[in-house]
């Protein structure tokens, strides 16, 4: 982890001078450690309070005030609450570490530690913290981003107030971005979001095709594309889904935008001014047969001046299905309002999804296996499930895509409770105790807790998908009905016995049944270090052998079917196999 000297602060409560001199000894080497001793525990708080600590380890045995007391004081003091803390003890009883957890502490260690596993476990909650802090500094950015989107909005407004008293083709397609921007703000996912956007844009303007674009280092990324006269629509479909990258420089019009910053709009792509500082790319009409003719390139520009991302317009079209020569005047005007609204809802809906993202990472510190790719390709498998699924069904269009909105992000945050699972239970190689597997299982009931206000649909959703995601079709899963007590102080009572009845068929709710085949999938077709990945015709016959007791059958039945589309998603995120 790279820090500053002494940046990771360490205070040690144990009224013992020599347990303090011999950590002060085991941490000098490492130069971004710093430990303060305390040793009146009566007086630790209070220091804790001002020092404001990256970490803190208390005695188990003190006098006065003994360790349990003093993690349940810094929890209930909002000032400290958020402090990781180790318990330290002379004694390794797992009734003792099950005590401790459910007051508070986040790690136990029995004294003397190894040094080396010391600085470990220091480290590793610093990190955590460290997440946690960025955390919620984004959630103070997603906060600033709705106002701008509500300026956004009131801007818009007001161009329409502003307008002439004719309702005339241009107010009417101001008119409806303005009223779209409060539409799209509720969408959180950015991939859904932006198949959303590009198809709005293209409805707008009138355009026959069009791709949408973010910004990824010196590259633009391929996030969604659409034709509506292309009779290949499965060839789009490989096209939408392939790992698509576009170098932001001169070779192309797009990469010509994010470089400039500028809106373009040409008559002819196979008739460019030579003067013209761009090309422009036809690999994809010679790779499809379609001939791309004009194109209305738009930047989609951040609050704070940076370009995140292209629209590309392809080809005007009018209202009886004829081409237009180009785009005129008015669909620059028009799209250069819906390039700035669209920017706002995708900055909202990037702040989201980095928060999930760094709320996976906070899991791979814990669970190397919970990477971002993982999470990325088990929610788009849940995707291609519940579509299959709501083919099958009467339901309209709006309700499959915000379902779709809010399954992926419930899919991506499946596992993020394994936080609070203690290393010593998470890692451990050999097979777990019925009291530490007791506690494995209660990382779902953890998970549902962090959702449990449930202020949207959202937070619903997320929690049906952490809570119900290892149930078996046949009901021998868990957690089932059962809930985690909270003690006196409002902290969660892991359970002491494993849980032996779970939900059962379709009392499991959808989401939960489509994230546990997908979860299976991705985790047993990855390689992993205590294990090979298994090919898949091996996993098929797998779910196949356990359809109906295991899974949902109608759900497996659907998976295999779509097994072309999981193909195509597993090639898109195979690079990114430990990345989030």
């Amino acid at each position: 982890m790279a820090t500053e000297s002494g940046s990771i602060h360490v205070i040690l409560v144990d009224d013992q001078a020599m347990v303090g001199e011999a950590m002060r000894r085991m941490l000098s080497d490492d130069k971004e450690l710093r430990l303060t001793h305390v040793q009146d525990s009566t007086t630790a708080h209070a220091i804790i309070r001002e020092a404001q600590p990256t970490v803190v380890i208390v005695d188990l045995v003190m006098p006065e005030l003994d360790g349990m007391h003093l993690i349940r004081k810094i929890r209930m003091d909002e000032s400290t609450r958020d402090i990781p803390a180790i318990m330290l003890s002379s004694e390794s009883d797992v009734h003792r570490k099950v005590e401790a957890f459910q007051a508070g502490a986040n790690d136990f260690l029995v004294k003397m530690p190894d040094r080396l596993e010391l600085v470990a476990r220091i480290q590793a909650l610093a990190a955590k913290s460290i997440a946690e802090r960025e955390l919620r500094l984004m959630a103070d950015q997603l906060q600033q981003q709705a106002v701008a989107l509500d300026e956004a909005n009131r801007s818009l407004q007001a161009i329409n107030i502003s307008l002439e008293s004719d309702v005339s083709e241009q107010r009417e397609r101001l008119r409806s971005i303005a009223m779209l921007g409060n539409e799209l703000a509720l969408i959180r996912d950015i991939n859904i979001l932006i198949e959303r956007l590009l198809h709005e844009a293209c409805h707008i303007l009138g355009a026959d095709a069009g791709a949408a674009y973010l910004v990824d280092g010196d590259h633009l990324r391929l996030m969604h594309a659409q034709n509506e006269s292309m009779d290949d629509q499965e060839r789009l479909e490989q096209f939408r889904k392939s790992a698509v990258h576009i170098p932001i420089d001169t070779t192309s019009l797009v990469g010509w935008v994010a470089k400039s910053g500028e809106l373009v709009n040409v008559d002819d792509v196979y008739d460019i001014d030579p003067d013209q500082p761009f090309t422009f790319n036809t690999a994809f009409d010679d790779s499809t047969g379609y001939h791309t003719k004009s194109v209305l390139g738009a930047p989609l520009v951040g609050t704070a001046g940076q370009v995140i991302g292209v629209l590309q317009l392809i080809n005007p079209m009018q209202a009886n299905g004829e081409r237009r020569p180009s785009f005129t005047d008015d669909d620059m005007n028009a799209v250069r309002h819906f390039a700035s609204m669209a920017s706002v809802s995708m900055q909202n809906a990037q702040l989201t999804r980095s928060m999930i993202l760094r709320m996976i990472r906070m899991a791979e510190l814990r669970d190397p296996s919970e990477t971002g790719a993982h999470a990325n390709r088990v929610a788009e498998y849940a995707l291609v499930i519940y579509e299959g699924w709501a083919n099958r069904q009467d339901l309209s269009k709006e309700e499959i895509a915000a379902e779709r909105d809010r399954l992926r992000i419930a899919a991506m945050l499946h596992d993020v409770g394994k936080v609070a699972i203690p290393d010593s239970i998470l890692k451990k190689p050999g097979k777990l105790s019925d009291e530490e597997f007791a506690i494995m299982q209660g990382h779902t009931m953890v998970d549902a807790a962090l959702f449990d206000e449930l202020l949207s649909g959202y937070d619903e959703a997320a929690a049906t998908v952490v809570r119900g995601h290892h149930e078996r079709w046949d009901g021998t899963g868990y957690p089932g009905l059962q809930e985690l007590d909270r003690d006196e102080q409002g902290y969660l009572i892991y359970p002491d016995t494993p849980i032996h009845e779970g939900r059962a068929g379709s009392d499991i709710p959808l989401f939960a049944r489509i994230v546990a085949i997908a979860d299976v999938f991705d985790a047993l077709g990855s390689a992993r270090s205590y294990k090979e990945a298994w090919p898949e015709d091996r996993i098929l016959e797998l779910l196949k052998k356990e359809s109906g007791s295991h899974f949902d059958p109608e759900l497996v039945e659907i998976f295999i079917d779509g097994i072309e589309a999981i193909r195509t998603i597993q090639h898109r995120w195979s690079g990114n196999a430990g990345t989030s």
